[in-house]
């Protein structure tokens, strides 16, 4: 019983533990930039106490008695982020008769609550907590419009300008979005398609050698990735001064400075991620593929079917699970991925994977967490729907070969 309470508990903080940052990532990114920096995301879904300017009007005119609205002053410059809720305060700053020094003035602050007067360039200004005040003079007067600090007991409020403002209003999310998809669709589809090939072998063709070299493929799972990153760059950098030395043999480039071809692109994040993906995917495969009914082959054998058939006919449609499995690691690696792209990939502004953009934003948003939150959630969306399409076959795949193996 005791143990069963444990398991339970601990599922729990492992779910509180991932789903309060998301929470809190969503939350931010839907907040105004007045919002997310003054208060927390846990006080986005009660009434908060906000600062808020307003001005008591836009044009000078004459008047006697000036009426309005404190919230419509302020939905007409923020109009994405509507404020409502109730007034509490109103900061008062300017310079009164100095009591202690006759002819002398002082700078005064001081917080004028509801119904309470207060002087506003002369004429006595009064506020409701629905916001509507009136402004009268003893005469008529052209006061200039005046700037009011207002703290309102906010209501809830939620937008989208956070996303708008990276999708559309600016070019480098989209811009790594499509690189993400450039990089990830080809390092997710290659590895997949050569371990499918070589886990049919290593699971039912006989070969010299088959358990060692198999042996040898699970072994390269160990193998850090940093420990790798300098014979790689050193195999691009020898690579691309061999092709440049041939495009500049071969083609008339130099006229046109475009004989130097660069070490790090797409095709260098294809081959890398390859590389690394290629021994867990064949491990799985190659599991899950050993387990699949003997007979069924040898039926297929019988009728005359040779290994490639065998291969496209009966084994990748039975192993849909274990191909999904895969595909959501090696997907989810690869789009997350920021060290490998960081020294593999390009560094072209506009190629920059979405990882590397947004570590990039820390700087250029600098306290902007609504913009740096809006980001992190895009780039999360597309992980979370891979991964909620194929979950089905999730536990499938990583359970092939636990109980049965060759």
């Amino acid at each position: 019983m005791i143990s069963k309470t444990l398991k339970h508990v601990v599922l729990a903080l492992i779910v509180f533990i991932w789903v309060v940052p998301f929470v809190a990532l969503v939350t931010t990114s839907l907040r105004s930039e007045v919002a997310s920096k003054t208060s927390g995301f846990w006080t986005a879904f009660t009434p908060t106490e906000l600062g808020h300017r307003f001005r008591t009007h836009t044009e000078e005119q004459e008047f006697t008695q000036l009426t309005g609205n404190i919230f419509d002053r302020i939905n007409t410059e923020n109009e994405a982020f509507p404020v409502s809720g109730e007034v509490q305060s109103i900061l008062f700053k300017g310079r009164v008769p100095d009591p202690e020094r006759e002819g002398k003035t002082k700078l005064l602050r001081q917080l004028i609550f509801v119904g309470e007067p207060m002087d506003v360039r002369g004429g006595e200004f009064v506020f409701e907590a629905n916001g509507d005040f009136v402004w009268t003079f003893d005469e008529a007067t052209t006061p200039k419009p005046k700037g009011l600090d207002v703290f309102i007991n906010q209501d809830p409020v939620f937008g989208t300008e956070a996303y708008m403002e990276v999708l559309f209003e600016n070019d480098h999310v989209p811009n790594a979005l499509i690189s993400s998809f450039i990089v990830t669709i080809p390092a997710t589809i290659i590895p997949i398609t050569i371990a499918a090939f070589a886990a049919y072998a290593f699971a039912w063709m006989r070969f010299p050698g088959r358990d060692w070299l198999f042996v040898i493929v699970v072994s390269l799972m160990v193998v850090p990735t940093q420990l790798a990153f300098l014979p790689i760059l050193q195999g691009f950098s020898n690579l691309a001064a061999w092709g440049s030395q041939l495009n500049a043999w071969i083609t008339d480039c130099e006229l046109t400075d475009t004989c130097q071809l660069p070490s790090k692109s797409f095709a260098s994040l294809w081959v890398t991620h390859t590389a690394f993906g290629l021994p867990l995917a064949i491990y799985l495969l190659r599991n899950y593929i050993v387990g699949l009914p003997r007979e069924l082959l040898e039926s297929a054998r019988i009728d005359g079917a040779n290994h490639l058939q065998i291969f496209t006919r009966l084994i990748v449609p039975l192993s849909v699970p274990a191909l999904a499995s895969f595909s959501i690691f090696q997907f989810l690696w690869v789009w997350n991925d920021l060290i490998v792209a960081l020294y593999i990939g390009p560094a072209d502004g506009d190629d920059l994977v979405f990882p590397i953009r947004l570590e990039k934003q820390l700087g250029t948003f600098k306290d902007q967490l609504h913009l740096l939150n809006a980001s992190a959630v895009i780039s999360m969306v597309v992980p979370v729907i891979v991964f909620l399409s194929m979950q089905r076959y999730f536990i499938r795949g990583l359970l092939a070969g636990s109980v049965k193996g060759g």
